[in-house]
C-alpha cells in the first residue's frame, strides 16, 4: 500500500472528480469552499466545516466497497482532523436530531416550521446547528430556538424541550473545549435562479397581425371590469375586508408585479358598494420612510374633517381618537392602508400599534392593512425584537402567483380586447410558458436547485406574452406556438 496516498488519487482511480466529492459532502450538510477542496484533495488536510470524521464518512458512501479500511486509515492517520480540535459528528452538539429520528420527523419539516415564523434557514445552515453548534451571523440564536421549540412542543414531552438544547457533542483530540462558534458565511438565503426576456414594447406590427385594437395590457385597469381576481386573490379580498370589520391588523405582502395594486383596487370597490359605513384612511406621503406618527394623525384628521389640530401630539391624538369615537358611535367603521408598507421604520410600525389600540370600551376605533413587498416580511419577523408588540398581533397574508388561474387571466386579458386569446396563443404553449415560469430554488453554494417557485405573477406574465407575440409576429406564425415559448431567451 503507497505510504502517502491522497483522497485525490483514490478518486482518480474510481473515475470520480473532486466535484462528486464535494456534492457528496454537501449532501451530508458539509458545505466547504474550492480552496479547501483542493487542500483536501491533495493534501487531505481536512477544513473547518468538515472534520476528518465527515470526510471519511463521505467517501464511504461514495466509494463504497471500492475503497478499503486500510486505505481510509492511511489517508487520516497524520492530520486525523486537518490539524485542530473539533466537535466529532458522531455524536451531535444537540438532542434535537435524536427527538426528530424518533418523532419520525425530518430536518426539512423544521426548516418549513422555521420558514412560516419569518425564518429562513437552508438545510446545510441546519445541520451546523444542530450537528457542530455553529449558528448563522443573520438570525439570531433565540428566534430560531424560540419557533423550533413552538413547533416540536406538540411531538415531544416538556422535559424532552428542556433537555433537547443541552451540549451533548465531544470534542476529538484532546484539550481545552473550545466554545461553540458562529459561523460568518453560512448560506440562510435561498439562491433564486429565475431568466425571464428582455422587456420589450408591443409593436405596431404585432398588434396588426393579432388584430388588435389595443395594447391588452397596458394601462389595462380602468373598470372594474378589467380587473382579473383569481380565487385565491378573491380569499385575499375577503381577508381585507374581515380584518376591516373587526377591527384588526393585517399586512398584505407579495412581489413587485404581484397584483398587490390591484387586489387593493379592488377591494376599494368591493367596500364601496357593499360597505360604504366604511372610510379608507390612506397617508398619502410617498417616502413612507419619511412618515411618521404626525402625518399619520393628520391623515386621519382630514378623513374625519378636523379643521384645527393642536401642535402638541399627545392632544392631537386625544382629539383624533374623540373624533373617532364619534364617528364609530355614527355607524362607521375606520382602516388605516399604507402601501409601500416594507418603507416604514421600526418607531412608524410601533406607533401603529398604538393607534390600532385606541378603542371605545371593547370596540376597536380603527383597523391597519399594510400592503408591501417580501422585505415586509423580514420587517415583521420574530427576529425583529423591536416591533414584536405589532407582528405578533398582524396577520400576514402573501400574495399568491396566478399558478392554475394562468389561462383564465390570459383568456381575460384578450376577451377585454375583444379577441379571443386561442386565436393568440395555443394550450400547449400555456403549458410551455407555465414551466418556464418556475424557478429554481438551491440552498449552499454547490447545491443543486432542491425545489421550485412559481413566478407567474401579472406583470412577468405580461413581459412574456408581449416578447412572444412580437417574436411569433416576426416569424409569421398566426399564433404563439410552444416552439415560440421555448425560443424565448
Amino acid at each position: 500500500m503507497t505510504k502517502n496516498l491522497t483522497i485525490d488519487q483514490v478518486l482518480k482511480r474510481n473515475d470520480m472528480t473532486r466535484m462528486e466529492l464535494l456534492r457528496q459532502l454537501n449532501n451530508e450538510g458539509h458545505s466547504i469552499g474550492k480552496g479547501c477542496l483542493r487542500n483536501l484533495a491533495e493534501k487531505n488536510q481536512c477544513p473547518r466545516r468538515a472534520p476528518a470524521a465527515a470526510v471519511r464518512k463521505a467517501l464511504g458512501h461514495l466509494l463504497g466497497s471500492n475503497i478499503k479500511q486500510e486505505e481510509l486509515d492511511t489517508i487520516f492517520k497524520h492530520q486525523p482532523n486537518g490539524g485542530k480540535n473539533k466537535v466529532d459528528i458522531s455524536q451531535p452538539v444537540y438532542g434535537v436530531i435524536e427527538l426528530l429520528q424518533t418523532n419520525d420527523l425530518s430536518q426539512m419539516q423544521a426548516i418549513n416550521a422555521l420558514k412560516e415564523n419569518g425564518i429562513n434557514i437552508s438545510p446545510t445552515a441546519m445541520s451546523q446547528i444542530l450537528r457542530h453548534g455553529i449558528w448563522p451571523k443573520t438570525v439570531e440564536r433565540l428566534a430560531i430556538e424560540t419557533s423550533l421549540n413552538t413547533w416540536i412542543a406538540q411531538f415531544v414531552t416538556t422535559q424532552q424541550l428542556n433537555n433537547m438544547w443541552k451540549e451533548r457533542g465531544s470534542i476529538v483530540n484532546a484539550g481545552p473545549k473550545k466554545p461553540l462558534t458562529t459561523a460568518p458565511d453560512v448560506a440562510v438565503k435561498p439562491r433564486i435562479t429565475f431568466e425571464q426576456p428582455e422587456p420589450e414594447m408591443l409593436n405596431q406590427t404585432t398588434l396588426r397581425h393579432f388584430k388588435l385594437t389595443r395594447h391588452p395590457f397596458e394601462n389595462e385597469i380602468r373598470s372594474e371590469s378589467d380587473l382579473f381576481m383569481s380565487e385565491q386573490q378573491m380569499m385575499l379580498r375577503e381577508a381585507m375586508v374581515q380584518a376591516t370589520l373587526g377591527g384588526s391588523i393585517m399586512a398584505m405582502i407579495g412581489e413587485c408585479g404581484s397584483g398587490k395594486t390591484e387586489t387593493r383596487k379592488g377591494y376599494m370597490e368591493y367596500v364601496r358598494r357593499h360597505h360604504p359605513e366604511v372610510q379608507v384612511i390612506e397617508p398619502m406621503v410617498i417616502n413612507k420612510k419619511r412618515l411618521t406618527a404626525e402625518m399619520i394623525f393628520d391623515a386621519l384628521a382630514e378623513e374625519l374633517m378636523l379643521t384645527s389640530l393642536p401642535g402638541s401630539l399627545e392632544r392631537r391624538a386625544r382629539k383624533v381618537e374623540s373624533a373617532l369615537k364619534r364617528s364609530v358611535k355614527a355607524g362607521n367603521r375606520h382602516v388605516l392602508i399604507i402601501e409601500e408598507a416594507h418603507d416604514l421604520t421600526n418607531d412608524v410600525v410601533k406607533y401603529l400599534k398604538r393607534i390600532w389600540e385606541l378603542s371605545d370600551g371593547f370596540n376597536r376605533l380603527i383597523s391597519i392593512v399594510l400592503i408591501g413587498q417580501p422585505e415586509l416580511a423580514q420587517k415583521l419577523a420574530p427576529s425583529n425584537y423591536e416591533v414584536r408588540e405589532f407582528s405578533r398581533r398582524c396577520n400576514v397574508m402573501k400574495v399568491p402567483p396566478l399558478g392554475r388561474s394562468l389561462t383564465e387571466y390570459i383568456s381575460h386579458k384578450f376577451q377585454r380586447c375583444n379577441v379571443n386569446y386561442l386565436n393568440v396563443i395555443e394550450p400547449e404553449a400555456i403549458e410551455a410558458l407555465q414551466q418556464r415560469l418556475q424557478a429554481k430554488v438551491s440552498y449552499g453554494m454547490a447545491a443543486k436547485a432542491s425545489e421550485h417557485q412559481d413566478m407567474s405573477y401579472p406583470l412577468i406574465v405580461n413581459n412574456w406574452l408581449v416578447c412572444a407575440m412580437n417574436l411569433a409576429a416576426s416569424l409569421g406564425e398566426r399564433t404563439i406556438s410552444a416552439d415560440v415559448i421555448q425560443e424565448l431567451k
